[in-house]
């Protein structure tokens, strides 16, 4: 059962990023903010799974795992949603999904370590803030293009943000804790 949902979920963020790609190749800032927007559906279907398994490894005795395991659905729907919606309203999609983001940065209060001797740990928002603000930001910026306001500006500067954050996320001194799904952006 646990395999049959994860092949599910996978296979709903894999449409969702041929989706973005296929109906968002043209004009060119389109373009760019559809590729910034199937490397961020990449990232978050693989850190979708990542928390998923990690509840199911710890457990939903705690409560504080089962308000996790309740923001962590509601932003995989929106997430979801938002991805979906991109396809024939980028700009909304897009909007959509930071806004996901920023309710589970927001509202997510621990991070799990499954396998370690405290595998709850308290997580503040303090903690989560640079993502906050470059979501906040990165908000802003579509804003402005659906406004269409510099939207080519606004397409590389998005572009540019998604490959910085995953850069460092996948390349920081962390690496090997991020491999195995230890954070949780």
């Amino acid at each position: 059962m646990r395999a049959a949902v994860d092949r599910g979920i996978g296979g709903l963020f894999a449409i969702a990023v041929i989706g973005i790609l296929g109906w968002n190749f043209w004009p060119l800032d389109h373009l760019g903010i559809a590729l910034a927007l199937t490397f961020l559906c990449v990232d978050q279907g693989r850190m979708a799974l990542v928390d998923l398994s990690h509840i199911r490894q710890v457990g939903l005795d705690d409560q504080r795992v089962s308000q996790f395991y309740q923001v962590t659905v509601i932003a995989i729907v929106l997430e979801l949603v938002g991805f979906f919606l991109a396809w024939i309203k980028l700009g909304v999609g897009t909007a959509l999904v930071l806004m996901s983001q920023i309710f589970f940065n927001t509202a997510a209060k621990i991070q799990l370590y499954p396998g370690s001797v405290d595998p709850i740990q308290p997580l503040e928002i303090k903690e989560r803030s640079p993502v906050l603000i470059a979501n906040t930001i990165a908000l802003g910026l579509i804003t402005l293009w659906q406004a269409d306001k510099f939207r080519p500006v606004v397409a590389l500067l998005l572009l540019g943000m998604v490959l910085t954050y995953l850069t460092i996320k996948y390349l920081s001194t962390n690496a090997a804790a991020v491999a195995d799904g230890g954070e949780s952006p």
